[in-house]
């Protein structure tokens, strides 16, 4: 291969991956950089996906996703009422302003459920829900495009379940009966029932 040749290969392979890159989903951690963050994130996301913590560039892709690794109690209790204390929940509650969603990996309250009082736990939860209809949620990771079931019987209900998670595929035993109705629900909702070993 002569040099003008391997030049082109080489502006052509760098081509792609730039262009590439500007459709590459991004989500936006609100917090310092934490390599553990980093493999819980790259586990439940799609690998398509690249990961920028907060005050990062990055690099003119559109963060899709916003996600805070951590939501103490005392934060918590103050996002709740309105209020934010430090850059990490000024920022969620900047979000959440503009009406974008912001995803919690943890809730601090609920590692309490055994030993806080229920009066007190019950009060976490409120602001929980209250913070869900604010636009804060907890952490939904990628869910599969394949279920497979070890059930000899296919019913409707296993359908739309299979679907309520988002699956494409539903892969059973060989051996499984499908009822009529569930069939039906598949072809219906796009649901492909495979019969495997």
């Amino acid at each position: 291969m002569d040099v003008n040749e391997l030049v082109r290969t080489i502006s052509r392979e760098v081509l792609k991956q730039l262009q590439g890159r500007e459709h590459k989903k991004c989500c936006m951690v609100l917090a310092e950089r934490d390599h553990r963050v980093v493999e819980t994130l790259q586990e439940s996301l799609d690998g398509e996906t690249d990961i920028f913590f907060f005050g990062e560039d990055v690099n003119g892709q559109t963060v899709f996703r916003y996600i805070l690794p951590l939501l103490s109690c005392s934060d918590m209790a103050d996002l709740a009422t309105g209020k934010a204390h430090g850059k990490y929940t000024a920022e969620v509650l900047s979000l959440m302003l503009h009406g974008t969603e912001v995803e919690v990996l943890e809730f601090e309250y609920r590692a309490y459920s055994e030993t806080a009082p229920g009066p007190l736990f019950r009060l976490y939860e409120s602001h929980e829900e209250s913070l869900c209809s604010f636009g804060l949620k907890p952490f939904q990771p990628k869910r599969p495009n394949t279920i497979r079931l070890h059930t000899n019987l296919v019913t409707e209900k296993v359908v739309n379940e299979a679907k309520e998670q988002e699956a494409s595929v539903l892969m059973v035993p060989v051996t499984a009966q499908i009822t009529p109705l569930a069939a039906e629900t598949a072809r219906s909702l796009t649901v492909n029932i495979q019969k495997c070993l």
